[in-house]
């Protein structure tokens, strides 16, 4: 079957200047994840653009092979063709029957339905373990660490949470809700929770991050994607 996807004017918000569906959840992307699940239920996606974005749609057809098949369009339909794919409130991927339209986004703050996602998918890694074994390793139920890290022995793990390939961590605690991107640096003294450290970000000695996101140029606040200025 396959599922349309309205995407109306893009959101407001944005991380490292990406549209929603390129944001990163652990080692992928939102639109992968969001793929997947429908891979799961025998269904592809026509994804429709209010408004054009060539980069997005760029991304997307070079992304996925045909078996997770993405066809993207322009404008807004007048009515779903079957289904329609959208993400809740909280941050459940939801395919609904009919032909009413329904935005792909909920009408609340786009970091707030994307952290949603991101503890779901913590709690999914925590229950199954990991789907990569190849290239990450599960050490404690929900604790899974990418290759080629560099941990001290007094940093402290509490699930649910992700470190990303190629990290330093120096005497740090990090979770329950914490997701480390790949290739960040996080110095001693730090503590970590309900948050998500961007891929390639320092975070200095002593920082305290709670409900945040940390960005290559700010600290915003998940809730509400409002800046967050740390003491």
């Amino acid at each position: 079957m396959n599922c349309d996807a309205i995407l109306h004017d893009q959101p407001r918000q944005t991380l490292n200047d990406e549209p929603f569906l390129l944001w990163e959840i652990g080692q992928r992307r939102v639109i992968e994840h969001w793929m997947d699940h429908l891979f799961r239920s025998n269904a592809t996606m026509t994804l429709w653009l209010e408004k054009d974005d060539e980069a997005l749609a760029a991304v997307i057809r070079d992304t996925f092979p045909l078996c997770k098949r993405v066809d993207v369009k322009s404008g807004v339909p007048d009515a779903a063709t079957g289904f329609c794919t959208y993400v809740d409130a909280n941050g459940t991927i939801q395919l609904q029957r009919g032909s009413t339209i329904v935005s792909l986004l909920p009408d609340q703050p786009t970091t707030k339905t994307w952290f949603a996602m991101v503890k779901k998918w913590l709690a999914e890694q925590q229950k199954f373990g990991t789907q990569l074994p190849e290239i990450e390793t599960q050490i404690a139920p929900g604790v899974i660490i990418g290759h080629h890290c560099s941990i001290s022995k007094d940093t402290v793990f509490n699930a649910p949470c992700w470190i990303g390939s190629g990290c330093t961590i120096s005497g740090a605690t990090i979770g329950p809700n914490a997701v480390i991107g790949e290739e960040c640096i996080i110095a001693a003294g730090s503590h970590i929770t309900e948050s998500y450290v961007l891929s390639r970000r320092f975070i200095r000695p002593n920082t305290r991050l709670d409900g945040v996101v940390a960005t290559a140029r700010r600290f915003l606040d998940h809730a509400t994607g409002e800046p967050v200025f740390l003491s």
